[in-house]
């Protein structure tokens, strides 16, 4: 009878010593800049990239782009479903989104289901075709599991340097926004362009990147143009 019961102390002591070591090891993850579920990039370390990237693309005259995006149906699933099924569709959408994008760029989790992607020396044209591969990429994904994968996202390409790395990230958050109003798997983009003329505001163009869902849906209903 003793010895069983010091077989439960040690096997009892022996889990909490582990849940402590996997506790110490998540903190020592986070604050070296991974997140633990995905593998990608944490919020910290992202704006630390970003931060680096804004002041060489302002010292060389270069072109960034920084993009936020998160998952559409997301905090449904979450609601619906074990919580297992939400940390895949996260997973998924992490590795789609290192797939899309070069070596050299950047894919972050800031938190939730919300994602971060930072393009060096990238104009609307490459971070175009990025936001369209990711699309592509997910619908595939979408596919093969029947998970909802979309996601919605702001983009913006500063051609010219912005006022200020925050004025670029808010920027994209608001486009973030605008783009889940309007439907699931959209992207709006904003390109700021060089001033023509000394003391005039940045030009900024604005459009949307659009592919059909890739699992059953319904989509908004179409908005009356005025007459």
């Amino acid at each position: 009878m003793v010895w069983h019961i010091v077989v439960v102390v040690v096997l009892v002591t022996a889990g909490y010593d582990l849940y402590l070591r996997v506790r110490v090891l998540r903190r020592e993850r986070a604050q070296g800049g991974t997140d633990d579920l995905t593998r990608l990039e944490n919020r910290r370390a992202f704006y630390e990239l970003a931060g680096r990237e804004f002041e060489r693309a302002r010292r060389y005259a270069h072109p960034f782009t920084i993009a936020y995006f998160d998952l559409d149906d997301f905090r449904e699933v979450s609601r619906l479903f074990p919580h297992q099924v939400g940390e895949e569709m996260l997973r998924l959408v992490a590795g789609a989104a290192r797939r899309s994008v070069r070596a050299s760029d950047v894919v972050a989790r800031l938190g939730g289901d919300q994602f971060a992607v930072l393009l060096p020396e990238a104009g609307p044209e490459a971070a175009g075709a990025a936001v369209k591969k990711l699309q592509q990429t997910l619908q595939a994904l979408s596919d093969e599991t029947d998970l909802p994968l979309t996601v919605c996202g702001g983009v913006v390409t500063c051609l010219q340097p912005a006022e200020s790395l925050e004025a670029a990230i808010g920027a994209a958050d608001r486009l973030l926004h605008g783009a889940k109003a309007a439907g699931r798997d959209t992207f709006w983009s904003e390109v700021i362009v060089p001033q023509p003329l000394e003391g005039f505001e940045p030009t900024r163009l604005r459009r949307a990147y659009r592919v059909p869902p890739g699992f059953d849906m319904p989509m908004p209903p179409p908005r009356d143009r005025p007459h």
